[in-house]
């Protein structure tokens, strides 16, 4: 049930890819580095929460943590594979 809890963060961080391509589609090209930060800051913003909000609740660290890097894996993933094809 901990790794479930870790890898349901991945819906924040969905969310919060669409809010950058939010971004990212309103910034000038020269900018576009700025949407990069955003998204490093903000995912260690949204980590911190989702970690330290639900460690309380959790049965097994190490399974919450494998959940939590399972959503990042597949995220960073998606967000390289869109932001590359994006790019052509």
């Amino acid at each position: 049930m901990s790794f479930i809890i870790g890898f349901s963060f991945i819906i924040l961080l969905a969310i919060f890819t669409i809010v950058l391509w939010l971004i990212a589609r309103r910034l000038p090209k020269e900018m576009i580095l700025s949407s990069i930060v955003f998204m490093m800051v903000g995912d260690a913003v949204l980590v911190g929460l989702w970690y330290y909000g639900l460690l309380e609740t959790i049965e097994s660290i190490k399974q919450f943590r494998l959940g939590i890097a399972g959503a990042f894996c597949i995220s960073a993933m998606g967000r390289s594979i869109y932001f590359l094809l994006q790019t052509e």
